[in-house]
């Protein structure tokens, strides 16, 4: 890691670098998002917390770019995987329990 960069910083770097490895400028991801230009510049300087995170949530969402590949191993990163691993784990559940009661729903006689 570069000196005098903080590590949290690290995420925000990594984040640019992927969208220039993906050809993705400002403009286009303003667009993608519907926001002004303006607001994604200033996410991606660490100025906005949120509008960052829906950033990220498209990265992982729709390029299938890997949350470790953006968080990696900083405080900040650790904390996010960290959340991350239980909302699968919640998500995960969440799935087997509307099985259940599809399944549970169909094996019912309907009158």
């Amino acid at each position: 890691m570069p000196k005098n960069i903080d590590p949290d910083q690290m995420i925000y770097l990594r984040v640019k670098g992927l969208l220039k490895t993906l050809a993705i400028n400002q403009k286009d991801l303003s667009t993608q998002l519907g926001l002004a230009q303006g607001v994604v510049s200033l996410a991606l300087s660490g100025g906005n917390a949120r509008t960052f995170r829906r950033i990220t949530d498209l990265l992982v969402q729709e390029y299938n770019i890997d949350p470790e590949q953006i968080f990696g191993e900083t405080e900040q990163g650790n904390k996010i995987m960290t959340q991350l691993e239980a909302i699968q784990t919640e998500l995960a559940e969440l799935r087997s329990e509307i099985k259940e009661l599809k399944d549970l729903v169909q094996s019912k006689p309907h009158k």
